[in-house]
């Protein structure tokens, strides 16, 4: 059977930083309609431009436009307020503090809250109470959940990583319609695939055929047929199949099965194979509920929102228990009975070590490019390092995948706080990996939760092992990164891509005389550059707080044969830290609603299969306020997402 050509639903897409926002809103403006009537004009010249003129004209104003933007170059109020990009960049910035900066006059709660809720009510058009659901393309199934969704559905353990090219990735997650192209190569193999799958899982043929005996009579036969392929259509598309579609495949089989050399259970196989070569198999094809309110955005229906749950949750095709309540329509009513039941059960380890596994690089550190003699001569002032566990074996890359997974895992079961993950005075090691840390009594390879010392400055994700080692150099660690990596995964406010030209930090690393400068004095130069001080002003107070630990992640107190300086430093946002304890410390108090925002954002791009959108902002902020609520337990985060617009929800005519 021949796979059917499938329309896969692209679209363009403005980053969530554009480089060029105003530029980009421009454009955008010229095709919108226009959103301000004179009401809105004047609300806003009443209202938001004197908070502007007090706070953001310094920078953006009377000629001057810092970051390409200017607040008097637009040519009415109205093309001002249609700036769509310009408000969402805008209140990214104020909400992390980055704007007004740190050294100018702080902006005034109420004016805080009145110009934060005009950006999103009037600028951006946001309704809470009628959230739009944003739009997911049809997306097909990855690597990791074609091979799980094959295990739970033939029984065959399917190396997805040996015979399917790797995945695209997009927003640093795999999950994402958008970038989940499917080439004519990639057909082929799963025509390939589809046909050794189902040879393996002949001698399995129990599994599939519910009768001991076979049915007497050409009527009995054909009535068994569609009894067998019925159930296995509907767990293979994750919903009922149509009896057209069942009609079909009852006489491929048959058709396969009067063939020389035939029979009955080879032409059902002959359906199987072009059942798990279906796009309706390989795509997760998404339907909705009845429309009740034609303006409304449709709720997908329950077997749609089986298969959102089960792939969120655990990377695979619902259960039975889920494929019993869809078909009841009892899961909406029984949603979290159902997401307990998950997040328990050992199938949600997929979640940690995709999920997580991305979001915190950890997936990597045991292929990554580590020199480990270098690092430690370079730890030992340049000496050769020859006798002194030059060595980053693959044991203890693994231990510190696990370390990273197991934590995450167990806050996530106990519903621990996702505090947690950033400050935390307990770590799960086994013996190499607590000698690697200096962590006494730790005997054997089991990996278990062990409490530090209090004088430890592990615990946490940014002081594991794996984090420090994928965010350093083959030979050395690099500040930047570490600093990027912060911003990024953690305060969700990531730095633009470096311009063109810049000097490498190891070209600065040597001064005039040749000698060898520190990472913290080659990067203090880097700042001198007005074109790279107000990047690395945010990134390396970050970076450098880590610098006691080496690109294998073990401590050290001095490289290239002196000692390294305090790892003391201020955030761009003006919270000061001492060390890398009390920069975790300044995260998840001061900085915490910035965490919890950027941790919301980034599950639910997981979970969405799509990137973030301006009008995922209200859904994020329930998010976050629920997590404050609730001291930022992790139920409420994967509840608050399941329950959403976006994930309970198609967005209206959308394909």
């Amino acid at each position: 059977m021949m796979v059917t050509p499938v329309t896969v639903y692209c679209r363009l897409m403005l980053p969530f930083h554009s480089p060029a926002t105003v530029l980009a809103a421009l454009c955008c403006a010229a095709l919108s309609p226009a959103v301000a009537d004179t009401h809105d004009e004047a609300e806003f010249e009443n209202d938001i431009l004197p908070i502007l003129e007090d706070h953001c004209y310094q920078c953006h104003g009377e000629g001057v436009e810092k970051g390409s933007v200017s607040f008097d170059t637009f040519e009415s109020t109205s093309v001002l307020m249609r700036e769509t990009d310009l408000w969402l960049h805008a209140l990214k910035n104020i909400r992390s503090g980055m704007m007004p900066p740190a050294k100018k006059k702080r902006m005034p709660a109420d004016d805080f809250a009145q110009l934060e809720n005009w950006i999103k009510r009037g600028a951006l058009k946001l309704d809470p109470e009628h959230p739009d659901p944003g739009r997911v393309t049809l997306r097909r199934l990855n690597r990791v959940e074609y091979r799980n969704t094959i295990r739970d559905l033939m029984g065959v353990d399917f190396r997805t990583d040996e015979e399917f090219p790797a995945d695209d990735t997009g927003y640093g997650f795999d999950t994402i319609g958008d970038v989940l192209s499917t080439s004519s190569m990639l057909l082929e193999k799963y025509m390939q695939a589809a046909e050794t799958i189902i040879a393996k899982a002949s001698p399995l043929k129990a599994r599939h055929f519910p009768r001991p005996d076979m049915p007497a009579g050409e009527a009995g036969r054909l009535q068994y047929t569609r009894e067998i392929l019925r159930k296995f259509t509907t767990r293979a598309f994750r919903r009922p199949a149509d009896d057209a579609t069942i009609d079909k495949l009852a006489a491929f089989a048959a058709e396969s099965a009067a063939m020389q050399g035939g029979s009955f259970e080879k032409g059902i196989a002959r359906a199987m194979t072009a059942i798990i070569a279906s796009p309706r198999f390989l795509f997760r094809i998404e339907e909705t509920l009845p429309e009740i309110e034609p303006d409304a955005h449709p709720l997908l229906d329950e077997w749609a929102l089986a298969s959102r749950l089960s792939y969120f949750l655990w990377s695979t095709m619902p259960d039975d228990a889920l494929y019993k309540l869809a078909a009841q329509g009892e899961l909406r009513k029984n949603l979290r009975a159902q997401i307990e039941r998950m997040i328990q059960s050992p199938k949600s380890d997929a979640l940690v070590s995709n999920f997580a596994g991305q979001w915190l690089q950890t997936r990597d550190v045991e292929g990554i490019s580590i020199n480990a003699r270098i690092i430690v001569a370079r730890d030992k002032g340049g000496k050769n390092a020859h006798g002194q566990n030059a060595e980053f074996p693959g044991s203890l890359r693994h231990a510190m995948r696990r370390e990273a997974e197991l934590l995450f895992t167990h806050l996530l079961r106990t519903d621990g706080s996702v505090l947690g993950l950033i400050d935390n005075d307990s770590t799960f090691l086994n013996e190499e990996l607590a000698k690697h840390y200096g962590v006494d009594g730790v005997k054997g390879r089991e990996m278990r939760l062990v409490k530090l010392p209090a004088d430890s400055p592990r615990g946490g994700i940014l002081t594991m092992g794996a984090v420090l080692a994928v965010t350093s150099n083959p030979t050395r660690t690099s500040p930047v990164k570490r600093g990027v990596f912060i911003l990024d995964n953690i305060l969700g406010t990531p730095p633009p891509p470096p311009p063109p030209d810049i000097p490498s930090l190891e070209a600065s690393e040597k001064d005039n005389n040749g000698s060898k400068r520190s990472l913290r004095d080659a990067l203090a130069l880097h700042r001198e550059n007005k074109l790279c001080a107000s990047c690395h002003n945010r990134m390396d107070p970050l970076g450098l707080a880590l610098e006691n630990f080496n690109a294998m992640g073990r401590w050290r107190d001095a490289e290239l044969g002196e000692p390294l300086a305090p790892p003391s430093g201020k955030l761009i946002t003006g919270e000061s830290f001492a060390d890398v304890n009390e920069l975790k410390r300044v995260l998840v108090t001061a900085r915490r609603i910035d965490y919890y925002r950027c941790l919301s954002e980034k599950l639910l791009t997981y979970a969405l299969g799509r990137g973030p959108e301006a009008c995922d902002i209200t859904t994020i902020d329930a998010l976050v306020e629920n997590l404050l609520e609730t001291d930022g337990r992790f139920s409420t985060l994967i509840t608050g997402i399941i329950e959403s617009a976006p994930f309970q929800q198609r967005q209206r005519n959308s394909p």
